[in-house]
């Protein structure tokens, strides 16, 4: 039955009793009729198609939008029969469907076997000969570890190494070993390569470094640039003042220079001569050298004879 009116507020209750009669029916019989109700709409009401013998649900409107939840036409009890027991849904009943599709191409194939992926077992080609360790094999019928046989490695035990039948008795001696909190030693130490560098670091201050290079030994500065070094011939160079040898020489001149030694009065005429300039004439002076002769150095006094020029501004003999 579709015949539902509605009531405006301003009715009584006694003039109302055939629409309210009318509307209750209406709304038992599900809006029951041929055809979806199109007026007086609610989402949610129900409505029974007597030529269908199924029930619908309005669940939407602009359009109207009826929605199928039950066919009685073929009776209630077989729809159902249709429909998984639930008693019989159960963890073995799943399994057992599933065995029914599982293989190769199904996608049912399991990504994981124990939380490995399929690369952390071996393949079925995969052979057991004599590159592998057997089954029973243990860590000690390994012929290398890492790479390395076992000769790399020192074998012991809180500082004792195995004996033949394998037990910690034999101790190992580690005392001609340098230890690198300080130690001494009474051989030689060898650094071999193409320039051998010690560095010595200062704590609260800088690096300094002992160096050897292109027959050269000596320091270097902290920047890395030589500070001084000696050559295989003994002689030094020094950052400030570079080979000592030629240093020293011109700071002295190599010479000393004494009076002249004349028949008269010399007065102020002192004659700078340098050294190995010889003159001729009756004016003589006598000079101290510095003898450079290698690993010696020598003192020597040589007289010089030159003439004296009587046009010179001093009184001198001639």
């Amino acid at each position: 039955m579709q015949n539902f009116t509605d009531i405006p507020s301003s009715r009584s209750l006694s003039d109302s009793l055939i629409e309210i009669l009318n509307n209750d029916k209406t709304g038992i019989s599900c809006n029951s009729g041929t055809t979806f109700p199109t007026t007086n709409q609610q989402v949610g009401m129900l409505c029974y198609r007597t030529d269908q013998l199924k029930l619908y649900l309005l669940i939407g409107t602009n359009p109207d939008n009826w929605r199928l939840i039950m066919d009685l036409s073929s009776g209630i009890d077989s729809q159902f029969a249709t429909k998984l027991n639930s008693a019989s849904y159960t963890a073995a009943d799943v399994l057992a469907k599933l065995l029914t599709v599982d293989g190769a191409g199904t996608g049912l194939d399991a990504d994981l076997l124990d939380g490995q992926q399929a690369s952390a077992f071996a393949s079925s080609t995969h052979n057991h000969n004599a590159t592998y360790l057997g089954i029973t094999a243990k860590a000690s019928d390994a012929d290398k570890l890492d790479g390395y046989d076992s000769t790399a490695f020192v074998r012991s035990v809180n500082g004792a190494g195995p004996d033949a039948a394998g037990n910690a008795t034999v101790n190992i001696d580690l005392s001609s070993r340098v230890a690198k909190t300080g130690d001494t030693m009474t051989g030689n130490l060898t650094i071999q390569n193409t320039a051998p560098t010690i560095n010595m670091q200062d704590t609260d201050n800088v690096t300094r470094y002992l160096h050897v290079n292109s027959n050269l030994m000596g320091f270097l500065k902290s920047d890395g640039n030589w500070d001084m070094y000696v050559n295989n011939g003994g002689s030094m160079w020094t950052a400030n003042y570079g080979w000592l040898h030629d240093y020293f020489f011109s700071s002295v001149s190599n010479c000393a220079p004494t009076l002249v030694n004349c028949n008269g009065n010399a007065g102020n005429c002192i004659p700078e001569v340098p050294i190995n300039c010889y003159g001729s004439g009756n004016v003589a002076t006598v000079r101290t050298e510095l003898i450079d002769n290698g690993s010696q150095i020598q003192l020597r006094s040589v007289r010089y004879n030159f003439n004296c020029n009587c046009n010179c501004a001093c009184d001198c003999c001639c």
